[in-house]
């Protein structure tokens, strides 16, 4: 997924890997792949078509990933910064973008287990979110989605988030810097088998592909990323 510091564009790159599997992977399901979904710092931006107003509980749109979890995510998160933020305010801000999903379906999707010096980006059976450096600084934030092929749509075994220590972070929408809540809602979407929108006219949607300093409008769902979300886990 590609967000910004002023707006930007998403790239995606799938590589095939090889791994031993759980024992519950059916021999269908051979190998298993990676997803890394990237959100960049700058980029393109149309002002002309983007509604003015926020309407995002009037616009249904949404895109599927081609694979989603069959069981309750189980997280973790390593709450280390240098950004001098407590590790239970990391927490809760984190958490409650988990929650900003779970309380629009009748089903759990995500379990918090508790913190954990695991950083995000290895395959190691933990699913978690942590600030790290990535490898291109204007990288916002990564989600790598580990998954298998079986079916019309596949099964995730992980999901790790790593937010860029290239950026400034707060949890109070400062102006200069990414907001925690902001973009970790948006990225747990794509933990829940969303897709990034990049039309302007979805712009004031949570899974919209583009972000921006100080931006906290996609901590509050719409309806388009309601209906996503159902459509995947049921009402």
């Amino acid at each position: 997924m590609r967000k910004i510091g002023s707006l930007a564009l998403t790239v995606v790159i799938v590589l095939s890997l090889v791994a031993i599997l759980p024992l519950s992977v059916s021999a269908a399901e051979s190998s298993t792949h990676l997803m890394v979904i990237e959100w960049y710092g700058s980029g393109r931006v149309t002002l002309n078509t983007i509604p003015p107003e926020d309407n995002s509980m009037e616009n249904p749109d949404y895109k599927l990933l081609r694979f989603h979890w069959y069981t309750t995510v189980e997280y973790w998160i390593n709450p280390t910064n240098t950004y001098g933020i407590s590790d239970s305010n990391v927490v809760n801000a984190i958490q409650t973008s988990a929650n900003t999903w779970d309380v629009e379906t009748s089903y759990e999707v995500f379990s918090y287990k508790g913190t954990t010096t695991n950083l995000a980006g290895k395959y190691d059976g933990y699913n978690v979110v942590s600030w790290d450096t990535y490898s291109q600084a204007n990288v916002i934030a990564v989600t790598f989605i580990w998954y298998t092929r079986g079916g019309r749509i596949g099964r995730i075994l992980e999901t790790d988030t790593l937010m860029n220590v290239h950026f400034a972070w707060s949890l109070s929408g400062e102006t200069d810097k990414m907001d925690v809540q902001n973009i970790m809602t948006h990225e747990f979407g794509h933990w829940c088998g969303l897709n990034d929108l990049y039309r302007d006219k979805d712009y004031w949607l949570t899974m919209y592909g583009y972000a921006s300093y100080g931006e906290t409008y996609k901590r509050d769902l719409g309806l388009g990323d309601i209906l996503g979300l159902q459509k995947v886990y049921g009402k």
